[in-house]
């Protein structure tokens, strides 16, 4: 009996079924909705990358368990934020509750949430006082230093965090909650601010993955100082000194719109229904503008001493000049 051997192909003549399951596999991934973004930078990720993160390299021990030294225990961290609303300290609390982490995760975020806004709160009397005319006037005057100063590479919050102490899980949420400032407009959330200059100081601050990482458009395409811009970098000088850190919305006939407005709810819920990091976002922008800010004083500084030995030199020669006339005479 004659067995017959299937002909094999060679790789040139396969290919020519190939392009119809190509075509039809193509089709159907166009075809699928793309939500990869959405969830990569939303609240949601925030606590599966600080989970992540937090099983991979562990917890760390010198901070481990602040909240035991806080009254109230977890309950107490909240309502020593002074700068959360009433109804945002309530709700923070109920999404804590429900949150997906471990109960030392979360003592972690909070104690470490705490120390970071009070020792922040301290640092508010170096802004109280600050020539804001005289900075304006300095800015104007040299347009490249002023290009210089505000960038910032995200790598610099991680630089932060450790100046203040905070290297617990916490140091990973403000990790992750920078790169979701990165990419806000992704989110689709509404904005963070409470202010008007918060909430323009939010509208026009960019991240340039290749370039100077957190940014202002300050200049057009001919290099010179958009106004409206420069404006609300400004305005945002002017609030550092405070009277809170975190700014609130205006009163307004006398009332307090940030006790009864129920969008107060997104600093403790978020849309996902877990935790929200609104506030974090928030300290997030704060860091950016005071690190330029503090840029920005420390070239003023310089350029007012190297006026002062100008003038002092000036002054020298001048004095030498005198003395030789009246010899001469």
């Amino acid at each position: 009996s004659r067995i017959s051997v299937p002909k094999t192909t060679t790789p040139h003549q396969r290919r020519r079924y190939d392009p119809p399951l190509r075509l039809t596999k193509r089709k159907a991934v166009q075809s699928a909705p793309t939500t990869s973004t959405m969830v990569r930078y939303s609240d949601s990720w925030v606590v599966d990358r600080t989970m992540f993160e937090y099983v991979s390299d562990g917890s760390c021990a010198c901070c481990g368990m602040p909240y035991l030294f806080q009254p109230g225990g977890i309950q107490g961290l909240i309502a020593a934020c002074t700068d959360l609303e009433t109804d945002a300290a309530e709700n923070e609390l109920n999404a804590v509750e429900k949150s997906p982490w471990p109960p030392q995760i979360r003592e972690q975020i909070w104690g470490d949430r705490v120390r970071l806004r009070l020792k922040m709160k301290k640092e508010m009397p170096n802004y109280k006082d600050l020539d804001v005319d005289g900075l304006r006037a300095f800015c104007l005057s040299d347009k490249m230093m002023l290009r210089k100063i505000i960038q910032m590479p995200r790598a610099l919050i991680l630089d932060f965090t450790k100046d203040y102490g905070i290297h617990s899980a916490y140091c990973t949420v403000l990790q992750a909650v920078s790169e979701q400032v990165a990419n806000f407009k992704l989110t689709k959330y509404d904005p963070d601010g409470r202010s008007d200059a918060e909430l323009a100081f939010e509208k026009y601050l960019k991240f340039n993955k290749r370039g100077p990482g957190f940014t202002l458009e300050l200049f057009d395409k001919k290099g010179d100082i958009v106004g409206e811009v420069f404006d609300v970098f400004i305005g945002m000088m002017r609030t550092l000194g405070g009277p809170k850190l975190l700014q609130r919305r205006p009163k307004q006939d006398g009332i307090d719109n940030d006790d009864e407005d129920n969008e107060t709810a997104n600093e403790g819920k978020s849309k996902d229904g877990g935790p929200s990091f609104q506030g974090d976002r928030r300290l997030i922008r704060l860091l950016i503008i005071r690190y330029w800010v503090n840029q920005l004083l420390v070239k003023f500084k310089e350029s007012a001493n190297e006026a002062e030995c100008n003038s002092g030199v000036q002054t020298e020669v001048q004095l030498a000049t005198d003395e030789i006339s009246k010899v001469s005479i």
